[in-house]
């Protein structure tokens, strides 16, 4: 897979270039080679003001087809979201297709479409967005190198963005993005989002790395609201990357059916290599 939710959140490979420009570090970071499929039971943490914490957990499944990666999630617990689920189809940015996102909610019994000018709401009450589960455009914002900084102690480019058209902003709600860069690894530290007064009101961060079969991954992504003081985490469990899953468990139908296990390891077919 190229790059997907674990999107958002997952991302390695090296710079084998000392000054690349902004777009190279991205579109390096967007098409590092990480697998041709994921599996990992997530907990998405919600924390209010006063640092109580709500706790929910998915199963997340990412693999790749011929003209598209497959993102599937299903909510599992707590009680208010148990049977929830979400797909995503992530498209080539050269083919100009827009990513496709649904919900469906048990209660209603209806699949709902995220639309465009939607992805900029809250994923789950979380501080994510369903704009940050998708994959990094690059033709979205004219990004430059604005420098290098040490965060946690891990060599970093520093790059800004600044949206190419009213309609990225409409849609991601960003005005402006600055993003942090580890050089080796490449994944984003941290990332901060500015308002239309050039206000920060938004940061995610990699709390923790790790080494996963060989390729760098993000297990633990926190986005903080710094208008609320309300943050999210995401921790990845039980990740493994380059199994076999049926390609059924990537479709409208199985939106509706969920998944009737007891362990993540019984979506795995077998090891495809």
């Amino acid at each position: 897979m190229k790059k997907g939710i674990v999107a958002a959140l997952l991302f390695s490979s090296f710079l084998s270039h000392a000054n690349p420009d902004a777009d190279s570090i991205l579109t390096s970071v967007r098409d590092r080679d990480d697998g041709h499929s994921y599996i990992s039971d997530v907990e998405l943490n919600l924390i209010n003001s006063d640092g109580n914490v709500r706790a929910r957990n998915m199963y997340m499944l990412q693999k790749d087809s011929d003209d598209k990666e497959m993102t599937y999630i299903y909510f599992y617990d707590s009680v208010d979201v148990r049977g929830v689920s979400f797909l995503m189809y992530t498209y080539p940015e050269q083919t100009g297709s827009a990513d496709d996102q649904w919900l469906y909610l048990p209660a209603f019994r209806k699949i709902r479409r995220i639309g465009s000018n939607d992805k900029r709401g809250s994923f789950m009450g979380s501080t994510f967005s369903y704009y940050d589960l998708d994959k990094i455009r690059i033709g979205d914002y004219q990004s430059t190198v604005v420098g290098e900084e040490i965060i946690d102690g891990r060599e970093t480019w520093v790059i800004e963005q600044i949206p190419s058209s009213q309609e990225v902003i409409n849609k991601t709600g960003y005005h402006k993005v600055k993003r942090w860069v580890d050089k080796e690894r490449e994944i984003f530290v941290r990332s901060d989002y500015f308002d239309a007064k050039e206000v920060l009101f938004k940061r995610q961060e990699a709390i923790e790395v790790e080494a996963v079969q060989g390729i760098w991954t993000i297990t633990n992504a926190r986005t903080i609201n710094l208008v609320n003081d309300t943050s999210s985490e995401m921790i990845f469990n039980n990740l493994e990357y380059n199994v076999g899953l049926d390609n059924n468990k990537f479709s409208k139908r199985a939106l509706k059916n969920g998944l009737k296990i007891s362990s993540i390891k019984e979506l795995i077919q077998g090891d495809e290599g």
